[in-house]
């Protein structure tokens, strides 16, 4: 298993553990006939090779360290595009993500329009929520953490730089500057990618388990 496989897991089985049982036994999530849009499998092939594109990139700059050589002699085009294609990437994986709420989250239950969605709205409004007892079923920090609303933020509107170190940095909401070197945007690549595999798989098995297997087995890189 690779570092980012087992980055995958780790997410996967958070996500899977806390989040989507508190969704489904809410009776918040809803089903969709049009959850597997014929364009999504194809979107997440592009993605696939995306993330391939990222492992030989890093693969050439394990290799230079390891050879003796330090970040600041690492082919700088070479590093700029490496991280150009893991923020796409994640870009992507947070587009399908967004559109998987937007659609799939029972709007009407959090007292949310089906009126073009904001899915930092959806977020707020689902800590809101509150079970049969009055009790709240998500807290709101935790959410935008898991969910990295702040990074999020960023990326929708293209709020973003590379530093003086050629690192991704972008700055929160509450103005805060953040910077990832590789090894940390790709961590938060793989936070998303997770997220994405445990919904979809977790959605299908609920929602249309009599075609879990077939789907499973057409389109390997939707399911976790």
């Amino acid at each position: 298993m690779t570092g980012y496989e087992e980055l995958l897991k780790v997410s996967i089985e958070k996500f899977e553990s806390e989040i989507f049982p508190l969704l489904l036994d809410n009776k918040l999530i809803k089903k969709n006939v049009e959850f597997f849009h014929n364009s999504f499998p194809k979107i997440a092939d592009r993605l696939e090779i995306q993330k391939v594109s990222v492992e030989r990139k890093i693969s050439l700059l394990h290799a230079h360290i390891d050879n003796g050589g330090g970040l600041e002699s690492f082919d700088e085009s070479v590093l700029k595009d490496l991280t150009f294609v893991l923020v796409h990437t994640m870009f992507g994986y947070f587009q399908i993500f967004k559109s998987h709420l937007a659609y799939c989250v029972d709007l009407s239950k959090i007292n949310m329009s089906e009126n073009d969605p904001k899915f930092d709205q959806i977020v707020k409004k689902l800590s809101e929520f509150k079970n049969h007892d009055g009790g709240l079923v998500f807290y709101y920090d935790g959410l935008r953490k898991f969910f990295n609303l702040d990074l999020i933020h960023a990326l929708e509107r293209d709020l973003w730089w590379l530093n003086e170190n050629l690192e991704f940095t972008f700055e929160e909401i509450d103005g805060t500057v953040i910077s990832f070197n590789i090894g940390e945007l790709q961590e938060e690549l793989a936070a998303i990618n997770a997220i994405v595999l445990g919904f979809t798989e977790n959605y299908v098995k609920n929602f249309d388990g009599a075609n879990y297997e077939n789907m499973k087995h057409s389109y390997p890189n939707l399911f976790g």
